[in-house]
């Protein structure tokens, strides 16, 4: 199973509790720790996490972004060696080159360093958008001298960042808002999605059966 979550309403979190910005990314980076450990004990396969947008990227303040990539830099450190005990894979996806250049070196020591994981694999999607995610892909396959008479919907996959993993069972969006933002775009045809006005602070464990619940309900045809 492959559950993703797009993490929405940090920095609300932090105004309804009247707290500074940063307080509420803080926070939350805590639940993903949390959530981690969750998905691991119910035997969840992959689990993906929405960290920064591209869109994010470009249109917050320089202040903002400086603090996330310290943040990121803070978490990522800190669960290396509870992914190592746990025997977790780790793996990212992005856009490399509007990230800064310390922020990838530190993703991909810790992707080569815990890249032997095999109870779960735990996916950071920093620097992501899904309309760059397909771009990207069709300059890489152009670049690569594909065949465009042989491509289709699974002979692409390679060329995409998260095309590697399996598509999405569950997208869990926190926050309110009822749309994926192109989060994984090209995957999520078949997704069951769960939407929480639950800010993601908010998100712990009992939040988290409650959107489990529904993908064991589901009734999933794939088209058939």
């Amino acid at each position: 199973m492959h559950i993703w979550f797009i993490m929405d309403g940090n920095r609300r979190w932090a105004k309804q509790h009247m707290l500074q910005t940063f307080l509420g990314h803080q926070e939350g980076s805590k639940r993903v720790e949390e959530i981690i450990e969750i998905c691991y004990n119910e035997g969840v396969e992959y689990c993906s996490f929405w960290a920064l947008a591209k869109k994010n990227i470009e249109n917050r303040s320089e202040e903002e972004l400086k603090y996330l990539y310290k943040l990121f830099e803070e978490i990522v450190e800190k669960l290396l060696p509870k992914l190592l005990e746990k025997n977790i894979k780790f793996e990212w996806v992005g856009n490399p080159e509007i990230l800064p250049s310390h922020i990838v070196e530190l993703l991909d020591t810790t992707k080569e360093k815990a890249k032997d994981g095999t109870k779960m694999t735990f996916i950071l999607t920093i620097g992501y958008g899904g309309q760059d995610e397909i771009i990207r892909g069709i300059k890489n396959f152009v670049k690569q001298g594909g065949d465009i008479d042989s491509l289709d919907e699974n002979t692409f996959l390679p060329f995409l960042d998260t095309g590697r993993f399996p598509a999405p069972d569950l997208i869990i969006r926190t926050g309110g808002d009822t749309r994926l933002s192109g989060y994984f775009l090209y995957q999520s045809e078949y997704s069951e999605y769960y939407f929480t006005p639950t800010l993601w602070p908010d998100f712990k464990e009992e939040e988290f059966h409650k959107a489990f619940e529904t993908i064991k309900g589901a009734r999933r045809m794939f088209g058939k």
